[in-house]
């Protein structure tokens, strides 16, 4: 079977839209009648009147001029970048202007910087290229968003049904990194939750007694400590043999190690060195641990609070404020099977009659899950009164 290259194939630029920007109208009108054959040219005359055209027009390049009143060129390119970072920056300058222009080249604000009087053909084949970096990032995105998420599902699908304690600590542990990530204003927390979400693929080679134990919060003996600390590696191992997954599969071989460094390997990162998503997944597993023996909130965060130096201070500060201010789920309550929704979250772990764990707690409540507690509790194989929070 032969499979076409797909979105990382080469686009044609044809009629990608552009934004050309410049106080001199004439400039303007030269450079459209230039442009307008390859392109879908949308000019402005400054940097205001630009900002506002890309409130309603998707372009994919945006070219200014250096020179322009109210707001220079780099000033506008840097507006662009933080409100659309995608979109790929051109800057034109006067040979006056080029230290400045290196400046905002050197600062990351912009793809190219060019000089005036720019040849037709040159402006046309960097804008050409421009396109095609724009073309490459929402490529990216665009797997990200589906071929990896899809891996990601099928994968922790796979992981509820062979384990589903495992499974249910990897949803509360994400649960927890989600909130940090918005707490922290992270603009991007997909690979965060993708990080939680695979961290725990290595608990699918521990026996369910251990696993129960580890689940429950419950001291665990030489063996099965020695068991449960290889979870990080086998799970590292498994995530990185995944494209474009590399840096998520790092992050979780790290997942234990300290702020601090302390008692880390040779050549394990510390502080702000160590990824974003190793320091706050550490910080959400260790308090789902303190949450599975179930004391308050206030007590597992005081506790996580007298070992300071083992997490990221920001990431520990963000989890306080979040649950100083937030208590969304409320109290839990007991409901009856009939009366289960969608959305509700299992309170406390679910086992049928003889024992077997069925659901674990922090898992949401879904219609698969509704039709398979009623199928359990018409066999009279698990209680029909659940606890649940939200």
């Amino acid at each position: 079977m032969t499979f076409s290259n797909g979105p990382l194939a080469r686009a044609d630029t044809d009629a990608a839209p552009i934004l050309l920007v410049d106080d001199e109208i004439a400039i303007l009108d030269g450079l459209r009648r230039q442009l307008r054959k390859k392109f879908t040219v949308h000019t402005a005359n400054s940097g205001a009147e630009a900002l506002e055209l890309l409130q309603s027009q998707p372009v994919v390049v945006v070219v200014s001029d250096m020179r322009m009143p109210q707001m220079d060129g780099a000033t506008f390119l840097s507006r662009v970048r933080s409100l659309y970072p995608d979109v790929v920056r051109i800057l034109l300058t006067g040979q006056a202007d080029t230290q400045s222009a290196i400046t905002a080249v050197n600062e990351g604000q912009i793809y190219r910087f060019l000089t005036k009087p720019c040849p037709p053909e040159v402006l046309m084949e960097e804008i050409g290229s421009a396109v095609e970096i724009n073309r490459l990032v929402t490529a990216e995105k665009e797997l990200l968003g589906t071929t990896l998420r899809r891996t990601v599902e099928a994968l922790t699908a796979t992981l509820s049904l062979a384990q589903p304690a495992a499974f249910g600590r990897a949803v509360r542990v994400t649960r927890t990194v989600t909130e940090l990530a918005e707490a922290l204003a992270v603009e991007e927390p997909w690979d965060l939750e993708v990080t939680a979400m695979l961290s725990h693929l290595g608990g699918v080679t521990l026996p369910p007694n251990v696993l129960a134990k580890l689940d429950a919060g419950r001291p665990l003996t030489e063996d099965e400590a020695e068991m449960a600390d290889r979870i990080p590696l086998i799970s590292h191992d498994l995530v990185a043999t995944i494209p474009r997954l590399e840096g998520v599969a790092e992050a979780i071989g790290w997942q234990r190690a300290r702020y601090d460094g302390e008692g880390s390997a040779p050549g394990v990162p510390r502080g702000d060195d160590l990824p974003l998503a190793a320091r706050i997944l550490r910080l959400a597993a260790d308090f789902d641990a303190g949450m599975s023996q179930r004391p308050s909130v206030q007590d597992t965060i005081s506790s996580l609070r007298a070992d300071e130096g083992a997490y990221d201070p920001r990431v520990l500060q963000a989890l306080v404020d979040f649950h100083d201010v937030t208590d969304a789920q409320g109290p839990p309550r007991d409901v009856d099977v009939d009366d289960l929704a969608p959305g509700l979250v299992v309170f406390d772990d679910v086992f049928t009659s003889d024992g077997v764990l069925l659901i674990s707690r922090g898992t949401e409540v879904t219609d698969p899950l509704i039709r398979r507690l009623e199928n359990y509790a018409q066999q009279k194989r698990v209680a029909r009164r659940i606890r649940v929070h939200g």
